[in-house]
């Protein structure tokens, strides 16, 4: 099982309680079902940012690698 390095932003770190944390990905699991699979409940649109090149949900994941959800800025 691949196990990457998960990095919260805003809401999502607090809703976690960490920065990060290593997890373990299903095998061919892709970084919008890794997302889905982590915040169930979820319904932020995030954008999604793999070794720190932005990526599409179907964007898949191997061993190693970093993943940001990113949730969009509030504020005004």
């Amino acid at each position: 099982m691949p196990r990457v390095h998960a990095l919260y932003f805003a809401s999502l770190r607090e809703e976690k309680g960490v920065a990060d944390e290593w997890v373990d990905s299903p095998p061919g699991c892709t970084a919008g079902a890794l997302f889905d699979g982590l915040f169930p409940a979820s319904r932020a649109r995030v954008a999604l940012a793999v070794n720190r090149q932005r990526v599409a949900a179907d964007f898949p994941l191997s061993e190693g690698d970093e993943i940001a959800f990113l949730p969009p800025l509030g504020g005004g």
